[in-house]
C-alpha cells in the first residue's frame, strides 16, 4: 500500500529502493532523489489511511513575511480550525516567507504536488489567471471583505474558472482592500503628477492604466518593494493600505494618493492529489471551513489592517490625498479604457470576459 510520505526525514538508499518498488505495485508515481511531499501524485491512495484514523501531514507554503496578519491571523486561525474540525486527524505547517517557494511559483508548486497548499497572488503569473484578473479591473470594489466575497461567487458561477486552477483543489480566493498610490519625495495630486515616474505595479491590468496617466510601470512582488523604495529604484507603488503595514512601507513612503483604484487578487490552493487523500470525512469537515467563509475573513482582515495603517502613516507624518468625486471622473477618462482592452483580451481565448465583467459590476453594487 502506498503511505503518504514526509519530507522531514532523510531517506536512505535503503528507503528509496524499497518506496521505488512500493510504488511501483500502486501502479505509478515519480521516485525523486528525496523524500517528497504529503501532497505528491503518489499519496493519492492515502484516502484509506486518513480513514483508518491516522494522521495526515500538510505543508502550506506562503510568500508573507512570518510576522505578517496572514500568516499570523488568518493562515494559523486556519490551520488550528483545520485540526479541531478533523479531530486532529489532519495537521498543517506553514511556511511563510517563500521558504518553499518564490511568489510566482507558489501555484505550481502546488499543482505539482511540490507543496500541498500554496497562497499567493494571481498577478504574479501573467496570462494565467484571465477570469480571476477581473477582480484587478479598477474601480470594482471599496472593500476586501466585499471584493473577496465578489470574487468567490464568480468563481462558483462561471464554469470557465475551473481550467485557471487544473491540478488543485482552490480552498478560497480573495482579495485586498482597495489599491493607492504611495509615493517617495513627490505627491501626486493630479494624473499629470505621474508622468515620468516609476511606479511599481502589482499587474498587467495596472500596468495598461498606470501607462496611460503616462507613469512608467514597473512590475516586481510586494516583497521587493521596501528595497525598491528605499533605493530609488521607483518612485512610488500601488498598493493596498494594509501593505503599507503588513510590509513596513510606511518606513519609506512620503505621500499617499487614495482613489480606490484596483484589487490585488490572492488565490489558496490544494493538491489536487493531496486533497483526494484525506478521505471524505476529513474533506466534509474541511468544507465547512473553506469557500466563501474564509474568502470574507480574509478580505475582512485586510481592511481591518488596512485601517490600521492610515492610522499608523497619519502618525509617521505621510501625506494623504483624496481624490474628490470631479477628479476621479477626470482619471477615470484615462484609467476606463482598459476594462475594454481586458474584455476583448478575454474574449479573444474564447472566454466569457464581457458577461464575467458585467457580473462583477452587477455584484459591485450590491
Amino acid at each position: 500500500m502506498c503511505t503518504i510520505r514526509n519530507r522531514k526525514y532523510q531517506a536512505s538508499f535503503v528507503f528509496l529502493l524499497m518506496m521505488s518498488l512500493l510504488l511501483a505495485a500502486c501502479g505509478g508515481g515519480k521516485v525523486s532523489e528525496q523524500v517528497p511531499v504529503s501532497g505528491s501524485s503518489e499519496g493519492s491512495n492515502a484516502g484509506s489511511e486518513a480513514a483508518s484514523g491516522k494522521e495526515v501531514e500538510l505543508d502550506f507554503s506562503h510568500f508573507f513575511p512570518p510576522s505578517h496578519e496572514m500568516e499570523t491571523v488568518v493562515v494559523q486561525e486556519f490551520v488550528k480550525e483545520v485540526e479541531e474540525a478533523t479531530g486532529g486527524k489532519v495537521k498543517i505547517t506553514t511556511y511563510p516567507g517563500s521558504s518553499l517557494a518564490a511568489p510566482d511559483g507558489q501555484f505550481d508548486a502546488a499543482a505539482t504536488g511540490a507543496v500541498d497548499i500554496g497562497l499567493s497572488v494571481h498577478s504574479y503569473t501573467p496570462n494565467q489567471f484571465p477570469m480571476t484578473s477581473v477582480m484587478e479591473l479598477p474601480f470594482l470594489s471599496k472593500k476586501g471583505e466585499q471584493g473577496s466575497e465578489m470574487l468567490w461567487k464568480l468563481y462558483e458561477e462561471f464554469p470557465e474558472f475551473e481550467a485557471e486552477y487544473a491540478g488543485t483543489v482552490p480552498l478560497w480566493l480573495s482579495t485586498s482592500d482597495p489599491g493607492q498610490i504611495f509615493t517617495v519625495g513627490k505627491p501626486v495630486k493630479s494624473y499629470e503628477d505621474l508622468k515620468g515616474m516609476r511606479i511599481r505595479s502589482p499587474s498587467a491590468e495596472t500596468n495598461e492604466w498606470l501607462t496611460a496617466l503616462g507613469a512608467t510601470p514597473v512590475s516586481m512582488p510586494m516583497s521587493e518593494t521596501y528595497e525598491a523604495l528605499e533605493k530609488g529604484v521607483v518612485d512610488g507603488t500601488i498598493a493596498p493600505w494594509e501593505a503599507i503595514q503588513g510590509f513596513s512601507l510606511v518606513d519609506v513612503i512620503d505621500y499617499a494618493t487614495v482613489g480606490n483604484f484596483y484589487m490585488t487578487t490572492f488565490f489558496v490552493t490544494m493538491n489536487e492529489n493531496s486533497w483526494n487523500s484525506l478521505g471524505e470525512e476529513n474533506q466534509a469537515a474541511i468544507k465547512e471551513l473553506i469557500g466563501e467563509k474564509m474568502a470574507k475573513k480574509a478580505g475582512a482582515n485586510f481592511d481591518d489592517v488596512g485601517q490600521r495603517a492610515i492610522e499608523k502613516a497619519k502618525e509617521k507624518g505621510v501625506e494623504i490625498y483624496e481624490l474628490n468625486d470631479e477628479e476621479l471622473a477626470e482619471w477615470s477618462k484615462l484609467i476606463n479604457p482598459t476594462v475594454e482592452k481586458w474584455i476583448k483580451k478575454v474574449e479573444d481565448k474564447g472566454l466569457p470576459g464581457q458577461a464575467v465583467y458585467d457580473r462583477a459590476v452587477e455584484l459591485s453594487a450590491q
